[in-house]
């Protein structure tokens, strides 16, 4: 298969997985930074390349280290009160924050505020 097919079953993967998402439940309101505490995993999208590993741990004290392939970045998050918490990585890359909590589990979504990039992760078990 082609590097233009592949790309094109990543995008249609890609638009599947969103649609899933968008008919599962809201984001929850984050009152406190203790929902959101511990070690997170699932994948990061940087533009149309393939997924990458990601991982994000969150410590009591709101600071957050974030790593995908030979990548490192340290930053804080944000809690508001309001179903999007704000992060910040690295005094350079800021943006929105959504956590999910429902039947199926619990999710964190990053999304940063100029694009680029997009995050899906869980719980590591």
């Amino acid at each position: 298969m082609s590097a233009l097919a592949l790309r094109g079953v990543f995008v249609l993967a890609v638009v599947a997985l969103l649609a899933g998402c968008a008919s599962g439940p809201p984001p929850a309101r984050l009152m406190s930074i203790e929902p959101l505490v511990g070690k997170w995993q699932g994948t990061i999208a940087v533009g149309l390349g393939p997924p990458q590993f990601y991982y994000l741990t969150v410590n009591p004290d709101a600071s957050i280290v974030a790593t995908w392939g030979a990548n490192w970045q340290w930053g804080k998050i944000t809690v508001n009160g309001t179903e999007g918490a704000r992060f910040e990585l690295d005094h350079i890359t800021s943006g929105t924050l959504l956590y999910y909590s429902g039947p199926s589990g619990k999710a964190i979504q990053m999304t940063p505020d100029f694009g680029g990039w997009y995050v899906w992760i869980t719980p590591v078990k």
